[in-house]
C-alpha cells in the first residue's frame, strides 16, 4: 500500500506540517533552534518530520511524500545537486530515513494540502 502525506513548511513561526489525507488530520510542529531557519530549512525539516510520522502510523506501507518546493524535491530526488552544507545534512538524513519504495514528487502550492493548514494556523 502506497500512504500518501502532504509536507510544508513555513517560517512565520518555525512550524512544520504534515497532512494525512487518510486519516483526515494535519499535523503542526513548531520548530525551536538556536540558528535562524531558512525556509529550506523548514521544507526539509517537513520532510523528515512526513517521514517519521509515517514510519509510526504506517510502518508497513510505501510513503509518497508531497510537497511544494520545487528544491528539496529535485534535490532528494537528485535532479540537483545540492551545495548548501546545512541542506547537504538535513538531505542524508531524508536519505537514511527513506525506505526502498517510498517517493517524494512536486505539487504547485495551492495543490498542497499541508501548506494550506499552515496558512489557516496564522
Amino acid at each position: 500500500t502506497v500512504v500518501k502525506l502532504y509536507v510544508d513548511g513555513g517560517t512565520r513561526g518555525n512550524v512544520v506540517c504534515v497532512h494525512d489525507p487518510q486519516r483526515n488530520r494535519d499535523f503542526v510542529k513548531k520548530r525551536t533552534s538556536v540558528q535562524e531557519l531558512t525556509n529550506n530549512d523548514l521544507e526539509y525539516l517537513a520532510v523528515i518530520y512526513g517521514i517519521e510520522y509515517g514510519r509510526r502510523l504506517y510502518p508497513r506501507d510505501k510513503l509518497l511524500l508531497i510537497s511544494d518546493s520545487q528544491l528539496i524535491v529535485n534535490h532528494i530526488n537528485e535532479y540537483y545537486r545540492c551545495h548548501t552544507p546545512n541542506l547537504k545534512r538535513l538531505l542524508t538524513i531524508v536519505k537514511k530515513k527513506m525506505k526502498r519504495g517510498d517517493r517524494i514528487i512536486w505539487v504547485p502550492r495551492e495543490r498542497n494540502l499541508a501548506g494550506h493548514h499552515l496558512e489557516k494556523f496564522y
